[in-house]
């Protein structure tokens, strides 16, 4: 007898609750052990089935607003654990089949983890409080997240997986410029806490979150001179800055702290005043605000009068194609390999988000059924012969007889002459 037919009276989405459950428990607890063991086991929060907005009982729930889940890290490490990729891995291959060449071993310029030292950094000005958002009273659903939150969350679960630091700033606004500007004087703020500082803008993510950031690293040569890298801009157009050179794109920064760093970005903070640089202060409200103020002004001039040109060592240009755009702005030269940056598509970033995490969990729910020989009972050697399984190919039944030949049909009668 079937568990569906153990339960006659009962309705059917309730039968399929009662099939289902089980298996999801044992799934997440299979998926918790393929981590090494090196972290302890996590401790799992609560679910009720009675909040239909929260999905959490209310002890849970006041756990929830006072600290992190239990064991939450170690799960999404435990998840990730069997894909991510070495730093020192001397390829990557991208979701486009691209090939990335690590330089030789010897060439490395990241050797070991990196850890807590680097801090992944989300700053906003908004509220962020509306149904579906990170700072909502009910907890956002899948059914109901915004992407801006798709985008935040996407971030920390980034870190997670990697063992990197998090934080995200609700900043207060300018009051003579636009909230882009905030970026700058948190990312330089961080530099004091962290040794690198990864600033995203919500519509920037990573692709493969297996890829941890020392490969990138190695892979770009962060090396120790480097004090800021940054992706340039499709080449055309509005992108193009006040020498005709094409922008550095602020959505994806990798800050180095140093002395010298700390200095570029409060210059590159203060440039509207325009203490140092002239003409700087139309970016206070002007596309593309910070973003172009770096690129017309900081870079041709920073520290004690280098220019990018001068000593391009100490800041790092990304491709376009590896660090900005997505694959449906390729044909401008940007579609994201390593970092993809969604300005092209913004409501695209909550189907990134659900790309990232479904990118683990498949082949890990994959290899925990489909490679176990307990669960996949594989009896394509065997025979069916009628309602048996049996080890001997069975003869064939003989063929029916032939049914007996239909006498000759009557030959047909001429019809009768009527003429006369």
């Amino acid at each position: 007898m079937s568990v569906m037919s153990a339960f006659p009276n009962v309705p059917q989405q309730w039968r399929r609750l009662i099939v289902l459950l089980p298996i999801a428990v044992v799934t997440l607890a299979l998926l918790t052990g393929l981590y090494n063991g090196a972290l302890p086991k996590p401790k799992l929060p609560t679910v009720s089935f009675s909040d239909p907005k929260n999905h959490f009982n209310q002890e849970c729930k006041a756990k929830n607003e006072l600290e992190p889940l239990d064991g939450l890290a170690d799960a999404i490490r435990a998840l990730w654990q069997p894909l991510v990729v070495p730093i020192n891995a001397s390829s990557f291959t991208t979701l486009d089949g691209a090939v990335k060449e690590l330089p030789p071993q010897s060439e490395l310029t990241h050797l070991e983890k990196l850890g807590k030292r680097i801090v992944i950094l989300d700053v906003d000005t908004r509220p962020l409080t509306e149904d579906g958002s990170i700072f909502s009273e009910n907890l956002p659903t899948w059914d109901n997240l915004r992407n801006p939150s798709a985008g935040f969350i996407s971030h920390y679960m980034y870190s997670l997986i990697h063992g990197y630091s998090y934080k995200f700033v609700r900043s207060p606004v300018y009051r003579d410029r636009a909230p882009h500007w905030t970026k700058v004087i948190f990312t330089k703020q961080l530099l004091e806490e962290f040794d690198y500082v990864i600033m995203l803008d919500y519509d920037a993510m990573f692709p493969s979150p297996e890829l941890p950031l020392e490969w990138m690293f190695n892979y770009w040569k962060i090396d120790k001179k480097v004090m800021v890298a940054m992706a340039e801009d499709p080449n055309g157009g509005v992108n193009m800055d006040i020498k005709g050179r094409v922008n550095l794109n602020s959505g994806f920064i990798i800050a180095q702290s140093s002395p010298n760093t700390k200095r570029l970005f409060k210059d590159w903070a203060e440039c509207p005043s325009e203490n140092k640089y002239k003409d700087c202060a139309q970016w206070k409200m002007k596309l593309f605000h910070e973003q172009a103020a770096f690129s017309s002004h900081v870079r041709y001039n920073f520290l004690d009068g280098y220019s990018i040109d001068t000593h391009p060592e100490y800041i790092r240009v990304l491709p376009c194609s590896e660090a900005n755009g997505i694959p449906k702005v390729k044909h401008l030269g940007c579609w994201g390999q390593l970092v993809r940056h969604y300005w092209g598509d913004k409501s695209k970033t909550n189907l990134e988000f659900q790309n990232e995490v479904m990118s683990a969990l498949v082949p890990m729910l994959a290899k925990s059924a489909y490679r176990d020989p307990e669960i996949v009972q594989d009896y394509r050697a065997k025979f069916l012969d009628g309602g048996d399984i049996v080890d001997t190919e069975p003869a064939l039944p003989p063929p029916p007889p032939e049914p007996p030949a239909a006498p000759p049909a009557a030959p047909a009668t001429p019809p009768a002459n009527t003429e006369e």
